[in-house]
């Protein structure tokens, strides 16, 4: 209820009676009266752009595709930027590809992009719907801050020590590959399949199969997205493969994350100063 309230007073510059909201949890089409379509929005410049929402406005005038994920889903979408509409404090974004029926007016999503090893990640309501007012889309609320942050922001565990520790991928109408994991952090891993596997694999591909068991206690098995891919020949030829968990539920992620600390500990122990003898 307060995000719509909100939302209302963002478009119309009016309050929203208490009971209208009870009655209808609805924006009310006399709203339409008073926003602008997605289309008359002035087109921001980077000359008029404030500097946090810069990165926003370059997905946009480069038309670059973003990653959707609906919070309380696996699923994942894509989108692209349509409008900043800074007076108002909204991002109206173009339908999500494939199409969802689960959004409702209030629900999160977390978008995402990733460039030259960095990654722009924010999540926000969803505020209205473009079909409502004679646009396409959707509008979210511009996040108060945002900039592109390293994506290696987990601890990394070197495996390759490890040969015998097994990994199963399977990419999409494909049969299942097998691999040696390289290293592993809590968001992927980097591993190692024999042989040549650039014709079955592409940039953002969704794998639907990634399991490894790490020890007795702790099996990873969720769906992953391929970040990169190279062949190397030697010392024989191999396919590196760097992936990107998707639905690791977050006990098993927590599992992990203490897996790889233990890991990292082992490999590199603190070292105890000696005591100097009097």
């Amino acid at each position: 209820m307060a995000i719509l309230r909100s939302v209302w007073q963002k478009l119309s510059g009016k309050p929203l009676a208490a009971k209208t909201l009870a009655a209808k949890p609805e924006l009310p089409k006399t709203a339409t009266l008073t926003l602008a379509s997605v289309s008359s929005i002035a087109k921001a410049t980077k000359d008029t752009i404030p500097d946090q929402y810069l990165s926003l406005w370059q997905l946009l005038n480069q038309r670059q595709l973003i990653e959707v994920k609906v919070a309380g889903s696996s699923l994942t979408y894509q989108t692209l930027v349509l409008a900043i509409d800074i007076q108002r404090g909204l991002l109206w974004l173009d339908d999500l590809f494939p199409s969802q029926h689960v959004l409702e007016l209030g629900d999160h999503i977390t978008l995402r992009h990733h460039r030259n090893g960095e990654q722009l990640s924010f999540s926000s309501p969803v505020l209205a719907w473009g079909s409502n007012y004679g646009a396409n889309g959707l509008a979210i609320m511009l996040p108060e801050q945002l900039s592109y942050t390293p994506r290696r922001q987990f601890r990394r565990a070197d495996m390759s020590d490890k040969p015998s520790l097994s990994l199963k991928l399977r990419a999409i109408g494909q049969d299942i590959s097998y691999g040696s994991v390289l290293d592993i952090s809590s968001g992927g891993l980097r591993a190692s399949v024999l042989g040549n596997m650039l014709g079955q694999l592409r940039h953002g591909a969704l794998l639907p199969l990634c399991e490894l068991t790490l020890s007795d206690e702790l099996t990873i098995r969720c769906s992953a997205r391929v970040r990169s891919f190279r062949l190397l020949r030697a010392p024989h030829r191999h396919t590196q493969i760097s992936i990107e968990f998707i639905d690791l539920p977050a006990d098993r992620e927590q599992q992990l994350q203490q897996f790889i600390n233990n890991l990292i500990y082992l490999q590199h122990p603190v070292e105890i100063p000696k005591l100097r003898s009097a």
